[in-house]
């Protein structure tokens, strides 16, 4: 089967992540893939190379709809799988154009309010959409709620994680959680408002201010914007400097969990996250925000 995935970039996230893994897996079962994207981003772009999919970044401009309808037409794939809601949308115009393929859109977060925006995405995924996958069994609700029309072609996968890579660090006593006297706190997401770092960031100047020793990470600074600057007040304001950093995303996430003691995501609201579930994997312990399907 020929199949085209198609996201906005390869930048660092867990919708870019589960796309390139999914794709990977695709070509490793036999099937003909290709990556496509319309914006400059390269985290995964190794991933991909190394797996001998394809990759083919389309020029961004006004015309961008018919652009991506180009490949479309030309390689005449059986599949078009869209994650994202503007990819998703961008390939639902597009198969407006050519559409002789089957469609497959995918909602990676969670609504917390309906707006007009949600309306014209879930009417444009009946019209032209073969199957809508929600990646959490919240979203499904939502959606299932919200536009009973399009029950019939909503599924739900969970983001998946590779438990051959992401397993348990087995230490000696001497090694162990136990003895060590300060804690290793770790968290990889994006540096996100939504991810509710403000928040977090006051409840370690707590957690400080009551007495407890502890070292905490953050793996996810893509560029030092202005909420990277009000977390950076914050910081200071709440007396962290000597305890709290906040670091570029790193490749390497498996040291990052297997070196800490506790993983924590502070998030507002949740598809299914993948550093949830490779933490988990890691046997770490994880204090997370109640929201979505963080209790699932």
């Amino acid at each position: 089967m020929k199949i085209i995935c198609m996201i906005r970039a390869l930048c660092l996230g867990g919708a870019e992540r589960q796309l390139v893994g999914l794709a990977v897996q695709l070509g490793a079962a036999g099937h003909s893939v290709e990556v496509l994207t319309y914006h400059p981003g390269d985290f995964y772009a190794d991933q991909l190379e190394a797996a001998g999919v394809r990759h083919t970044l389309i020029p961004k401009d006004r015309h961008i709809v018919r652009n991506l309808a180009e490949p479309f037409r030309n390689e005449n794939p059986d599949c078009v799988i869209a994650f994202l809601v503007g990819p998703s949308i961008k390939a639902c115009r597009a198969a407006k154009l050519y559409g002789d393929f089957r469609l497959v859109v995918s909602e990676r977060n969670v609504n917390t309010w309906l707006g007009p925006h949600d309306s014209y995405r879930f009417r444009l995924f009946r019209k032209r959409a073969d199957v809508i996958v929600a990646n959490s069994h919240s979203q499904s609700r939502w959606i299932a709620e919200h536009f009973p029309a399009c029950r019939g072609k909503l599924a739900t996968v969970v983001n998946f994680v590779d438990t051959k890579k992401f397993s348990p660090a087995w230490h000696s006593a001497s090694e162990g959680i136990g003895s060590r006297k300060v804690r290793r706190i770790v968290t990889t997401a994006r540096l996100n408002p939504r991810k509710n770092v403000l928040g977090y960031i006051r409840a370690l100047g707590l957690l400080k201010a009551s007495g407890v020793q502890f070292e905490a990470v953050w793996y996810g600074l893509a560029k030092e914007d202005r909420h990277y600057r009000k977390c950076l007040k914050a910081i200071l304001k709440n007396g962290l400097e000597g305890c709290f950093r906040i670091l570029p995303a790193t490749k390497d996430v498996l040291s990052a969990y297997r070196n800490a003691d506790i993983f924590c995501l502070p998030s507002f609201y949740e598809g299914t996250p993948n550093s949830l579930a490779e933490a988990l994997a890691c046997g770490l312990p994880c204090a997370v925000s109640d929201v979505s399907d963080n209790p699932r």
